[in-house]
């Protein structure tokens, strides 16, 4: 699934490109917020992404042309916004970190071992942990640190929302 989100929408692009989900977030270009409606709606046209934005306006605009769109609600619950962006859809957001994206610029995560990250991320870090992800595009490294147990409560919710 290839999307577009604007620039509201920063935590759940975050969490679709942790899904796997090829997402551009407006945000990743360097535009005025007075282009940003007309670069979404080109971009969402051109590469046939779906939209997903919480401005109404934006998205009855989306309908008129004809780019599939999803009108998120007012709400900072990650687990019901991925549930309303699956149900859009017709399929399961999943969250597989073998799967991933970096969540910072879309890139592919690939799984390195210790000796990779060695010198490349705090000793202790090194120390408590085995698994490691690098992007391929921007070089950022990822472990399961203090914040894996809020991700996995969260994806918990998603999935006890779909049933």
């Amino acid at each position: 699934m290839k999307i577009i989100a604007d620039g509201m929408l920063g935590k759940i692009t975050r969490w679709l490109r942790l899904a796997g989900e090829d997402v551009i977030n407006i945000n990743d270009y360097p535009i005025s917020p007075e282009e940003e409606d007309e670069v979404l709606l080109n971009i969402a046209e051109e590469q046939s992404r779906i939209l997903i934005t919480r401005d109404v306006n934006l998205y009855r605009r989306a309908v008129k042309k004809d780019i599939e769109s999803i009108l998120l609600e007012e709400t900072d619950d990650i687990a019901k916004q991925l549930l309303k962006i699956s149900e859009s859809v017709d399929g399961d957001v999943e969250i597989d970190l073998n799967n991933s994206r970096c969540p910072v610029c879309n890139g592919k995560l690939k799984a390195k071992g210790k000796s990779f990250v060695s010198g490349k991320v705090p000793k202790n870090v090194l120390e408590k942990n085995d698994k490691f992800w690098r992007c391929e595009d921007c070089g950022k490294i990822y472990w399961q640190g203090s914040h894996w147990k809020k991700m996995t409560e969260t994806v918990e919710k998603y999935e006890d929302l779909r049933g």
